[in-house]
């Protein structure tokens, strides 16, 4: 007969086994832990230094690419498909367009934009589509306007390679898409094109076409560029462009031009927030045999920029340009091609301000010009629903070649443009604005542009407005 405590030992027995194997199973379980950690970390592959190079950071991206950093703010990624229209009413003193004349007309814009962005693990896809038209009163007119742009990047480990192309008919001279209250939609068909340009130019945009008269423009613009990252602080660029523009009715022998260009840098940060570049760009500008034939055009510029991520980007480049003019006879030619760039966030505003010197396909009047610009532009908030957005801008066009059978005539052009948009938000969807503009086109000599003679061409614009941009609806 068991006694009392041999009793209560039996009784313990199975709790003791128990406390024993649980004790057992943590010690292997420690044991197994601390054998497998340095294994796991010799054995787990290192990143590519591509997926965190701080050269491709895309708020700091390569200074010898066609991108440049942006001060806004990254949203999440999301596919989408995006719709929104602008209907507005202006009061125009020179709808026509014409030299030394001023007549008010009524003008009414309507504005359709659909937008696209497809994201994928490592590429992304941009559409754009911009389509509408302007109505002017006393005596009837209409005139159609129409933009497509796209752009598709792939990435990789180490770099990326983006294609871009922009296409644009445009019949309404000195104020193109969106005169009033801006372009409803990203952008994309409309200055999507990379900032960055061409080795102290912006000429991949095609963006120096301002002309006077209503004669209609078609122009288009494909990019392909492609970077990639030698090691965490340096890179090498690549880009190839292609424009054209072709004046339609072109009765007073504006010049239809196509232009080729290819550049390649390399680019390296010298420390977090300064990066080093230099690019050597090859341009070669096309006209008709009778308007000035063809200018051969070779760029060195040594960039550099300071960037503080969110609040502050500058840019600055400089070099020698070597331009053979081939009219007739070839004419060789020394000159300096340069870039500033200044993009600053306030606490409640923010301000871009660029200066660029470069060589130009002549803006449809010259057949080839030396080109100076200068812009700035400022947003700011006011409150919580109100936004104000003004720019001005001014350009110096000087004659490369002599006048041929097409052209106008004079030695230098100037043009500037000013304006201001104020803009009130009614809850997610709707924006009511009113907007400012001016245009004025300055010849040295007299000329004669779609049935008009004059030096000087000015154009106001008082415009209201309302725009609608629905909730995006979303890609799965």
């Amino acid at each position: 007969m068991l006694s009392r405590n041999d009793l209560r030992s039996v009784m313990n027995m199975p709790r003791l086994r128990t406390i024993r194997w649980g004790l057992l199973m943590l010690s292997v379980s420690v044991y197994t832990c601390a054998q497998n950690a340095p294994q796991s970390q010799a054995t787990t592959p290192a990143p590519a230094f591509g997926q965190n190079a701080p050269i491709l950071n895309p708020d700091n991206p390569p200074l010898s690419g066609l991108d440049e950093p942006s001060l806004d703010l990254h949203t999440a990624t999301r596919s989408f498909v995006s719709p929104a229209l602008q209907v507005s009413e202006s009061a125009d003193s020179n709808p026509d367009n014409t030299l030394s004349t001023s007549n008010v007309r009524s003008v009414s814009h309507v504005i359709g934009a659909l937008d696209l962005q497809q994201f994928w693990p490592k590429s992304d896809f941009f559409l754009e589509y911009l389509g509408g038209a302007s109505f002017i009163a006393d005596p009837y007119e209409v005139k159609q306007l129409q933009a497509l742009g796209a752009e598709g990047v792939t990435r990789w480990r180490t770099g990326m390679i983006k294609l871009r192309d922009a296409f644009s008919y445009l019949p309404d001279g000195s104020f193109d898409i969106g005169t009033g209250g801006g372009i409803p939609g990203l952008g994309i068909a409309t200055g999507g094109m990379g900032t960055g340009g061409l080795a102290g130019t912006r000429s991949f945009n095609n963006g120096g076409f301002i002309g006077v008269g209503t004669i209609p423009r078609l122009s288009n613009t494909a990019i392909l560029d492609v970077t990639q990252a030698i090691s965490p602080r340096s890179a090498f660029t690549v880009a190839g462009g292609f424009s054209n523009a072709h004046f339609f009715h072109n009765v007073d022998g504006l010049v239809d031009s196509d232009q080729t260009t290819i550049q390649g840098g390399y680019s390296h940060l010298i420390s977090r927030r300064d990066q080093l570049a230099a690019i050597y760009g090859f341009q070669l500008f096309r006209f008709p045999d009778n308007a000035g034939g063809q200018i051969y055009n070779h760029i060195f510029n040594i960039r550099w920029s300071h960037t503080i991520s969110g609040r502050m980007s500058f840019i600055g480049g400089i070099g020698p340009q070597y331009t053979k003019l081939e009219f007739g006879n070839i004419v060789p030619r020394w000159s300096v091609s340069g870039r500033a760039s200044l993009r600053y966030k306030f606490e409640h505003a923010s301000i871009i301000a660029t200066y660029e010197k470069y060589t130009s396909e002549g803006a449809g009047f010259f057949a080839g010009a030396d080109t100076q610009v200068a812009r700035l532009s400022i947003r700011r908030p006011l409150g919580r629903t109100y936004e104000v957005v003004a720019e001005a801008g001014f350009t110096h066009d000087k004659r490369l070649q002599p006048l041929g059978g097409q052209g106008v005539a004079g030695s230098t052009l100037d043009r500037g443009t000013a304006g201001a948009v104020l803009r009130k938000h009614i809850g997610r969807t709707y924006d009511v604005f009113a907007a400012y503009r001016f245009s004025e086109v300055d010849f040295s000599d007299a000329v004669l542009l779609d049935g008009s003679i004059g030096k000087l061409n000015q154009r106001h614009l008082g415009t209201i407005g309302l725009e609608w941009h629905p909730r995006p609806t979303k890609i799965e």
